[in-house]
């Protein structure tokens, strides 16, 4: 189905054998033709320009509100969750399992902290690609 039908020959076993190759005639005037007129096609090319205006503050602003219920109900659940993560550590810390109650705090003051810092995350996310 996707192989052709024509018999193509590339050349003799003694050629193959030998390494002798073929020489092929190559037609380099219309790629002389076609790169000598690049800079002239794109010379001729219209450009196009816009007045400047100050709508990426706008966007900017609608974004961070547009996500502002999110982050809200985000950094609402991290205070009972980070509770709980350390709950739980004191309670391995009770039982003698030290090492696990040290990587549950960690863990647990590590995301909450990122959680609460999200807002100016997207802020600085934002005003980054503001630009773009």
């Amino acid at each position: 189905m996707f192989t052709s039908k024509k018999i193509q020959t590339v050349g003799t076993v003694k050629e193959f054998l030998t390494g002798q190759k073929k020489k092929v005639k190559q037609d380099w005037v219309p790629l002389a033709a076609a790169g000598s007129a690049l800079p002239l096609i794109l010379n001729t090319m219209p450009t196009f320009s816009f007045a400047a205006t100050n709508t990426s503050v706008d966007v900017s602003q609608k974004v961070i509100s547009a996500f502002d219920p999110l982050t809200e109900l985000v950094k609402g659940l991290s205070y009972p969750l980070a509770f709980l993560a350390f709950s739980a550590a004191g309670i391995y810390w009770l039982i003698g399992n030290r090492p696990k109650a040290v990587e549950m705090m960690q863990g647990a003051t590590i995301g909450y902290v990122i959680v609460q810092l999200s807002p100016m995350l997207m802020r600085l996310l934002v005003s980054v690609t503001a630009g773009f």
